[in-house]
């Protein structure tokens, strides 16, 4: 779920640091098990917090990701 539909999200919100990564993806199931979501989803994860420094970092790395400069999934190959 996350690294095929959500991996761009989780990797600016962490701004690539593993222990916020982590944190992330812990407090996101926690809120998902709680709401009855039971999946991750962008929408419930923008209601999770994050530690400080990856919450100062995720402005500039999300809009990197918008506009196609940054991204987390490896291109594919070409035939």
């Amino acid at each position: 779920m996350i690294a095929d539909d959500l991996s761009d999200y989780p990797f600016a919100r962490s701004t690539g640091h593993i222990g916020s990564l982590m944190t992330l993806i812990n407090r996101g199931c926690q809120r998902a098990i709680r709401t009855g979501a039971e999946h991750l989803d962008m929408t419930l994860l923008d209601h999770v917090k994050n530690d400080t420094a990856a919450e100062k970092g995720r402005c500039e790395l999300r809009l990197a990701f918008e506009k196609g400069k940054l991204r987390s999934q490896p291109r594919e190959k070409a035939a």
